[in-house]
């Protein structure tokens, strides 16, 4: 190609940049709003829940650290955005090529060849040329050269050659003939993601010696070049794509052998030159890249543009989504054990106060029992009060009313440790699938933190063996309250006793059964009333307290939930017109504009599939089908609309999912797809799905995620 024909795709490339430029500063814009809503709104339930602060000190920091994540999150997503286009901003008139490759693989020599350098850049043996970033200029084209990836050096490393390959219209991706390597597939599958086009360049590695004759050199360099052995290590690296949910397939690979192309450009001697330039192949590495450029640059640059913006919104809305599923399902779990509790204090209550009820009664009957007798032994007694009170005590009053109250506690405390105990372990199971599902890529937050539900439960320092008077109060007078109060009430004195002994025996003892009975019943009313309170409290403070604990900590999560929900979906909006965006680009490109106004909406993985929704019969030509992947380098799949989203949803995942078997709770927004071990192909789908349903779906029944359950 003319150097002045690439000049001018090159300029028409910087308009299509501007163009891609202004649909992401309009989204940016969008997306500030959105965001600054939600920060708003988890910024106020943080003021909510700091105003009112829960009684358990380890579930209000977890809560508060969670709110503060997501807050934070937004906080990055924002500045990522800002960052992001303002780097591309910046090279808006630059057509951005990125190289990837492990170290050794032949970067450098691949730079010296392009840049026809002096070679100082090349590594020798375990040298590392390229710990940095490099740019260089060729065809007017900017190269930018990456650390190694056997090179990367902790997470700094690899994010200096992920945020080059973000902002790259093409990746050039080096690999050798040597073995494929599983670190390299890891690099490659996490650039396709980006939805970057690739070119990967697979150097053959053979040796020309400067002690080997030029005819030898090129007969080892030939049979390396055999087109059976290269396609098979091809194939064997494309294998690899299966374990990402991905496919390579499309991704050309060009062969070439760069020490070759290195030599031809350093040998004075003509012959030589020409031989090593021949061989090595570089010319036709050099018109693939320069083809790409002139076919697809216009639509690589603005699909730059518009990545860099849908690349966060699917991460996030994903992420979002999964956490607000959480957050509602410990909400539910949490509201349902309340409820749980509920039911039980109220049979406790019932029962309590029919125990206490019970033992006063029995207590009656057998103080009553007692009068006749010892009036007869005291009526003339100065001591009677001392007596009783003897008698009191030998029977075991006080020690029988604690007896019951501790008795009573103790089943509390068990029932109370047990609802913590299924609380964390439900909360365990809830979140458990998360793992299992396998759809989404870095957290916002870690939703698998689980609370502590003993320290409310128990904790606070309501145990009777430190004294019941805690749950008393004020009420009380000591430790054992009730037991102080029935000794002063049960006092006699000797204003009691009788004068005349010999006129007024009878009188005296009649008089003094009356008085004790009386006091009996003082008493054991005094008892009941106070062991009632203690009972009252008991379930005021330690039940009652932990459900409204739990009422205040659902408020949050909830709300958290449904901010984070709401969140979701309007960025899933936002990519929907993103997508719908880069496909009426696309379909103009390759001459089939009016068939974007056919399409009802696009789901999009960028680098994986893009699945197009349509509004009516219209079909795609094979052509046009095939222009489509070509220029996309992703799947492309078509479905027809549909408003009932079981049948939506059906028709996105294909025939190996019964449209029947499909369980939606509109209620929640969530639907539960039947498949045991779904393939990585299929978590893929299900991703597509959510995007056009607007519903997190889930890949098992209603049962094995706990979430179906109607409290």
């Amino acid at each position: 190609m003319e150097e002045t024909d690439l000049k001018q795709v090159l300029k028409e490339c910087n308009k299509s940049a501007k163009n891609g430029y202004k649909i992401a500063s309009a989204q940016e814009k969008n997306l500030n709003r959105a965001l600054a809503s939600a920060q708003e709104k988890v910024q106020s339930t943080i003021i909510d829940f700091n105003s009112s602060p829960c009684y358990a000190p380890e579930v209000t920091e977890l809560l508060e650290v969670q709110l503060v994540e997501i807050r934070d999150a937004f906080n990055r997503l924002l500045f990522a955005f800002k960052e992001d286009l303002q780097n591309l901003r910046e090279n808006l008139s630059q057509f951005s090529i990125t190289l990837f490759g492990r170290t050794m693989a032949g970067k450098s020599t691949l730079m010296e060849i392009l840049t026809e350098g002096d070679g100082s850049s090349i590594g020798k043996g375990s040298q590392r040329t390229t710990r940095d970033v490099r740019k260089y200029t060729w065809n007017g084209l900017e190269i930018t050269d990456v650390p190694g990836i056997g090179a990367f050096e902790g997470e700094d490393d690899e994010q200096i050659a992920f945020e080059a390959a973000k902002t790259a219209d093409l990746i050039l991706f080096l690999i050798t003939d040597d073995a494929p390597q599983v670190a390299e597939a890891e690099c490659f599958s996490r650039i396709v993601n980006l939805g970057k086009p690739i070119i990967c360049i697979m150097n053959v590695k053979a040796s020309i010696a400067e002690d080997k004759s030029l005819k030898l050199a090129l007969r080892d360099v030939n049979k390396r070049f055999d087109m059976e052995r290269l396609d098979k290590i091809r194939n064997q690296f494309l294998l690899f794509s299966e374990q990402f949910g991905q496919t390579w397939s499309h991704i050309p690979f060009v062969y070439v052998h760069l020490k070759s192309a290195y030599a031809a450009l350093k040998a004075e001697d003509p012959e030589k030159r020409k031989s090593f330039h021949e061989v090595s192949r570089i010319d036709y590495l050099k018109k693939r890249i320069v083809d790409q450029v002139r076919t697809k640059g216009e639509f690589y640059r603005i699909k730059t543009f518009i990545d860099i913006i849908s690349n966060p919104i699917l991460e996030s809305m994903e992420n979002l989504l999964e956490q607000s599923q959480i957050n509602s399902v410990q909400g539910r779990t949490i509201l349902a054990k309340k409820r749980q509790l509920g039911s039980w204090k109220d049979v406790f209550y019932r029962d309590g106060k029919a125990q206490i009820k019970s033992l006063i009664v029995k207590i009656k009957s057998e103080l009553n029992g007692e009068i006749a007798a010892f009036a007869e032994d005291h009526f003339d007694d100065k001591n009677a009060d001392k007596a009783w009170n003897k008698l009191l005590k030998s029977r075991k009053v006080e020690v029988r009313c604690q007896e019951l109250l501790e008795e009573l506690e103790a089943k509390s405390n068990d029932k109370l440790k047990e609802i913590s105990r299924e609380i964390t372990n439900e909360l365990k199971f809830a979140t458990s699938f998360e793992g299992d599902r396998s759809l989404r890529m870095h957290k916002i937050i870690d939703g698998k933190k689980l609370w502590d539900w003993s320290s409310i439960a128990l904790g606070g320092g309501l145990s009777i063996a430190a004294g019941i008077a805690y749950l008393v109060g004020a009420a009380a007078a000591g430790p054992l309250g009730w037991a102080a109060l029935a000794v002063s009430v049960i006092g006699i004195g000797g204003s009691f006793l009788f004068k005349s002994r010999d006129k007024k025996e009878f009188e005296a003892r009649t008089r003094l059964e009356k008085k004790l009975r009386e006091n009996v019943a003082s008493i054991c009313n005094t008892l009941e009333v106070q062991m009632n309170k203690n009972l009252d409290s008991l379930v005021s403070v330690r039940i009652e307290g932990l459900m409204s604990e739990m009422d205040k900590i659902n408020s949050v999560i909830f709300r958290l939930a449904d901010t984070q929900k709401e969140l979701a979906w309007g960025l899933n909006n936002h990519m929907l017109e993103l997508n719908n965006q880069i496909m009426t680009e696309a379909i103009r490109l390759i001459g089939a504009e009016g068939l974007q106004y056919h399409v009802q909406s696009v789901a999009r993985i960028p680098g994986n599939t893009s699945l197009i929704l349509l509004n009516d019969g219209t079909v795609f030509t094979k052509e046009q089908k095939d222009g489509l992947y070509k220029l996309m380098a992703e799947r492309i799949g078509f479905i027809y609309d549909s408003e009932n989203k079981r049948v939506l949803i059906s028709r996105v995942l294909g025939r190996e999912i019964d449209r029947n078997q499909i369980n939606i709770e509109e209620k929640i927004g969530v639907a539960h797809i039947p498949l045991g071990n779904a393939t990585p192909n299929m978590k893929n789908r299900v991703r597509l799905a959510q995007q056009f349903s607007r519903l997190l779906i889930m890949i098992g029944d209603c049962e094995t995620h706990k979430v179906c359950q109607q409290f």
